[in-house]
């Protein structure tokens, strides 16, 4: 009888669930895009759409410091050397459907300080700021537009021990003597760059991701009387050239790879890019593949602790209309650094753990309905009046014994107990 009045009670409660269940659409898993391209891997690409909307942010700050003081040391100049640097990595992203636009700025400072010269000379001085657009007409592709631009903060000195001999190439009339020489003034030379085409992200997976960008560019570097350094080897001169501005237009060609492995903790990339300038304002009657413009960018990193890395970049520049040389740059640091950034979502979750949790969750809503039904039955059963029966009596005690602390029943169940009239004795001795 109990059990058939719980399960009347608790029918109605359960009815409602299962109208609000059969009200409330089931949450299922986005749907996967469905890629028909047999060039791109459906098991590995990672869609736009699979990313976080809104606005994302990255920062990371890192130092460098190497300090070294000889005295008197056989093979080394008396006196105290010092390098030190700072970097500055920024990114900001926002992503909308098929927008994605991506804004990135890199700082890197280094200065150093010899025996053999004693005052801080830099050794590395860039800014570089890009921002790039997509628009994702398929997983894999679209148009971009993309704007950079890169130059350095301070000026640039040739500084030396000694007094040398500076002598310019084109004219040998025009020469220097001194132990300064003066090659850029700060924010010189000034590059900006824009294009616009179309892109392709054909393998896209945390380990290994490959780029491609083809369209029309445009260049403009301003160096207007800046000066490079053509030949320092020559014992009686050091000769330099005066560069002048440089204005490009043309076909443009970018490919890229980049990753990371270990977790994270090894990154890597690499691109080259390509300027045909079909377009330009040389004086010279060079041709448009002397004066095609390729760049050759290359780094790794090497996280040893979350606040250390081990860094290495290569950077390989042909730009004979701006200076007739291959302009190489090789940096390799140990780097104290903080990062932070935009919190990382979680992956999306399986059909079986989305299937699981909708198994407990309906478990858990049936238990908390059978709870109510239950405190329902017992709120019942207090309102009818009915008496619960009286717990069984004690056992009497041992002849000769009695307990004060026990009174015999006198009337009916749930009447109040009548006194005694056999006074307590007192518990007599153990035979």
């Amino acid at each position: 009888m109990k059990t058939l009045f719980s399960f009347a009670l608790a029918a109605p409660i359960l009815l409602a669930l299962g109208v609000a269940e059969a009200q409330t659409p089931p949450t299922l898993p986005p749907a996967k895009p469905v890629l028909d391209s047999k060039f791109v891997p459906s098991d590995e690409v990672k869609r736009t759409a699979d990313k976080p909307e809104g606005f994302a942010y990255g920062v990371t700050l890192a130092a460098n410091l190497n300090v070294a003081s000889n005295n008197d040391v056989v093979g080394q100049v008396n006196g105290n050397g010092i390098l030190f640097g700072a970097s500055a990595l920024t990114r900001l992203s926002y992503l909308k459907g098929p927008h994605e636009w991506l804004n990135t700025g890199a700082l890197n400072e280094t200065f150093s300080r010899t025996p053999a010269v004693d005052e801080f000379l830099k050794s590395n001085d860039s800014l570089d700021l890009q921002s790039l657009y997509n628009y994702f007409l398929r997983d894999w592709t679209g148009p971009f537009v993309r704007v950079a631009l890169q130059t350095s903060i301070f000026k640039t000195e040739k500084v030396t021990a000694n007094d040398v001999r500076y002598v310019n190439a084109d004219n040998a009339l025009e020469e220097q003597t001194g132990r300064r020489f003066r090659l850029s003034d700060a924010g010189q030379p000034f590059t900006f760059n824009e294009s616009l085409g179309w892109f392709f992200q054909p393998v896209r997976s945390d380990v290994f991701n490959t780029y491609a960008r083809v369209g029309l560019g445009g260049r403009h570097t301003l160096a207007e009387g800046a000066r490079a350094i053509k030949d320092d080897k020559n014992a009686m001169a050091t000769t330099y050239t005066v560069l002048k501005d440089v204005h490009q237009a043309g076909a443009e060609l970018f490919v890229g790879v980049d990753g990371k492995e270990f977790g994270g903790r090894l990154l890597y990339n690499a691109g080259l890019s390509a300027l045909f300038p079909l377009l330009n304002n040389d004086k010279t009657e060079r041709s448009i593949l002397d004066l095609t413009k390729i760049a050759l960018q290359a780094a790794l990193g090497m996280g040893v602790f979350s606040w250390m890395s081990v860094n290495y970049q290569l950077k390989v520049i042909r730009d004979i209309q701006l200076v007739d040389a291959i302009q190489v740059q090789n940096a390799l640091l140990l780097s104290l650094q903080w990062a932070k950034s935009s919190p990382t979502p979680s992956a999306p979750k399986s059909d079986a753990e989305l299937a699981k949790e909708r198994i407990a969750e309906l478990e858990a809503r049936a238990a908390a309905a059978e709870a109510r039904a239950a405190a329902a039955e017992a709120r019942s059963v207090g309102d009818s009046g009915a008496v619960y029966p009286a717990p069984a009596p004690a056992p009497a005690p041992a002849p000769g014994i009695v307990d004060p602390t026990t009174a015999p029943a006198a009337g009916p169940v749930g009447a109040p107990a009548a006194p005694s009239s056999v006074p307590a004795q007192p518990l007599a001795p153990a035979p």
